[in-house]
């Protein structure tokens, strides 16, 4: 019995190293948990390629859970918003909506898509959720009210290789093909998005990273403001 429980005791504490070894393998890839720590908002403007079309995104999030994403493709235009609780979508000239019930689940998690996963598995205690850790090389996090995302680190670099989450029966992967450091922080450059044909897939490349630009919390609002340049 004594050795029963001894075994399953070492089992125990060895996924326990296991997960938090892998966590902050990720960390210290990134450029360390106090760089992040120190991160309160980051504003980013990409790039997009889907298919023929072309578009551009402009995007703010805070280490919260608050975001606001402006993207438009082609002719047309979309504006999300979120604030921690509830959200709001515009399309094109349209007036802003109440998210659904289904995307309000899809952006409890969106949130914290990309590099903004850092913001949930390495702080923890600011957020409710799960975290697991699958294998040696894959981070599951699933935030409270929302859905299911698997990380998996490159085993050369310890970066996000891939992200893969499932949006109603379709399984979204995002390959991270490169990065940049942006004051002591590895974020991803481009990546690649696709759901199982990557010819209807989407590639983006971020052109510009701002960390701790000052947000106001009318732009998480349901109404449309005018947003600052930078």
């Amino acid at each position: 019995m004594r050795k029963a429980l001894f075994m399953i005791s070492l089992v125990l504490a060895s996924t326990a190293f296991a997960a938090d070894g892998l966590v902050e393998r990720w960390e210290r890839a990134v450029g360390g948990r106090d760089k992040v720590a120190a991160i309160k908002s980051i504003y980013r403007e990409a790039t997009v390629e889907l298919g023929p079309y072309q578009g551009t995104i402009k995007i703010w999030h805070t280490s919260d859970g608050k975001y606001r994403k402006e993207e438009r493709i082609a002719t047309l235009s979309t504006i999300e918003t979120f604030d921690g609780t509830n959200g709001t979508v515009q399309e094109g000239s349209q007036p802003p909506r109440a998210m659904t019930a289904a995307e309000l689940e899809q952006n409890r998690s969106k949130r914290f898509s990309n590099s903004n996963a850092m913001f949930f598995v390495f702080f923890p205690e600011r957020h409710h959720g799960t975290i697991t850790t699958e294998r040696d090389d894959a981070v599951v996090f699933k935030p409270e009210g929302g859905i299911e995302w698997r990380v998996t680190l490159d085993p050369q670099t310890s970066l996000p290789k891939t992200m893969v989450h499932q949006e109603g029966q379709r399984t979204i992967t995002v390959n991270f093909v490169a990065y940049e450091t942006v004051d002591g922080i590895k974020f991803e450059k481009e990546i690649h998005r696709s759901a199982g044909n990557p010819q209807q897939g989407a590639v983006i490349r971020f052109t510009k990273t701002v960390l701790n630009p000052p947000v106001d919390a009318s732009m998480f609002a349901s109404t449309p403001v005018a947003t600052p340049s930078h």
